[in-house]
């Protein structure tokens, strides 16, 4: 188990997410630590279905004590922390999964999506498989998380249905964000990213780590009926959200 204390951000790189609205990458664990852990997720995860509204791929760490183990890691928790403080809720996690061939994630903001009052996020995505140009790594607008877009109806070729207007989001400083297995990076509700199709042979699985405050409200039924928050560190003060305890083994 890792010194917490020794897990933080530096001046910098807060200014960094503050100003770029991302940082990283950072490494959770070697990729050979991953490559144990991505058989088992293949092996108990995908493809088994989990609490009703659940699937194989939403939220995973309600019912999958690998899954919450994932999203549990100090080295991906203090760092948030050191950006949003020490009091932090776990509210929702999803595994995206690219394969050869698949379409297009049009460029958006998280904030349009999610059932949050205020609208406060911060994001770990978490490579299970390697993320690359050719097979669709994430790709980021810095400085875009500074306005909220409107968003419009995606073309039918698209994987999400709504997309950011073209006519406001300017994607010419676009980066990819290449991870290794293992590795993370942080980004909040509003930074603008997509995936492009994804053109290899390769699998890209990665894990959405979705975390906010407790001052934020969570609408739970527009997720599913089951659905519950947990804490993953400090003090819920407020009780504004159904929670639940990590789960068991």
């Amino acid at each position: 188990m890792p010194d917490l204390l020794t897990i933080t951000m530096t001046p910098a790189e807060i200014a960094q997410f503050r100003e770029q609205g991302y940082a990283g990458p950072y490494a959770a664990m070697p990729a050979a630590d991953m490559a144990t852990l991505r058989e088992r997720i293949d092996r108990e995860v995908m493809g088994r279905e989990g609490l009703p509204g659940c699937g194989d791929h939403q939220s995973r760490h309600l019912d999958s004590r690998l899954v919450y183990d994932l999203c549990a890691n100090p080295q991906i928790v203090e760092r948030m922390a050191a950006i949003y403080g020490p009091d932090l809720v776990l509210w929702r996690s999803n595994f995206f999964k690219k394969l050869p061939g698949d379409q297009e994630v049009p460029w958006h903001q998280d904030l349009n999506y999610w059932p949050l009052e205020p609208l406060v996020n911060i994001t770990a995505w978490l490579a299970i498989d390697p993320a690359t140009s050719e097979n669709a790594c994430v790709q980021f607008i810095p400085g875009s998380h500074k306005k909220a877009l409107p968003h419009v109806q995606a073309p039918p070729e698209m994987a999400f249905g709504e997309m950011a207007d073209p006519a406001c989001a300017d994607t010419s400083k676009a980066i990819d964000m290449v991870l290794e297995p293992g590795q993370f990076v942080l980004f909040n509700e509003k930074t603008l990213h997509r995936s492009a199709p994804n053109t290899s042979t390769m699998r890209r699985l990665g894990l959405a780590i979705r975390v906010t405050v407790p001052i934020v409200k969570v609408d739970h039924d527009q997720l599913f009926a089951d659905h519950r928050c947990i804490l993953l560190r400090g003090e819920d003060r407020l009780r504004l959200n159904r929670m639940a305890d990590p789960p068991t083994a």
